[in-house]
């Protein structure tokens, strides 16, 4: 039972437990020490709930998270200071350009798998979608389809290798 968030605290909220994940994989990918890295993850959820009214939901959440961590990591690399255990600032910008260019990528990979499972027909469809839903397996889905795992397997292997070709054609598309 999922009630819609009355007011944009709640929906930051939200968004931030959603995004938990990747912002301290970010933050950890700029900080060396972990423990660091947990408060800077810390301090950066507190100013993403103080600037709750200035989110913009017509915007994508992460990016705008992304960048308030930035600043909250190179706020605590000054605090940090004369520790020689602590990035440059050139490291930890190409670092953070090199993440904003793996995450187009990732979203690049996304669309052309979305297109690719579009293009499948419809029982390769179902049959791929079905593996990947939470609690499934090989052996149900077998049993379901009164086939062998192994039979059952090499379907799926088939199905993964078309939706392979299929994504490197997309992406090799200027």
């Amino acid at each position: 039972m999922s009630a819609e968030p009355h007011n944009a605290e709640e929906m930051i909220v939200g968004l931030i437990a959603r995004h938990q994940p990747e912002i301290h994989r970010y933050v950890l990918s700029l900080l060396p020490d972990r423990m660091l890295a947990d408060d800077v993850v810390q301090e950066t959820n507190l100013v993403l709930w103080r600037k709750a009214g200035d989110y913009d939901p017509a915007q994508p959440f992460l990016p705008w998270a992304l960048t308030v961590a930035l600043y909250q990591v190179r706020a605590a690399r000054r605090d940090a200071g004369r520790d020689r255990h602590v990035f440059d600032d050139s490291l930890v910008d190409l670092l953070a350009a090199e993440h904003g260019a793996a995450d187009a990528a990732h979203a690049d990979l996304e669309r052309a798998l979305e297109a690719c499972l579009g293009e499948l027909p419809e029982r390769q469809r179902q049959l791929i979608l079905a593996r990947y839903a939470p609690g499934a397996s090989v052996q149900g889905l077998a049993a379901e389809r009164r086939q062998t795992p192994t039979a059952t397997s090499l379907a799926l292997f088939r199905i993964r290798k078309a939706l392979e070709r299929c994504i490197e054609t997309k992406l090799a598309l200027p």
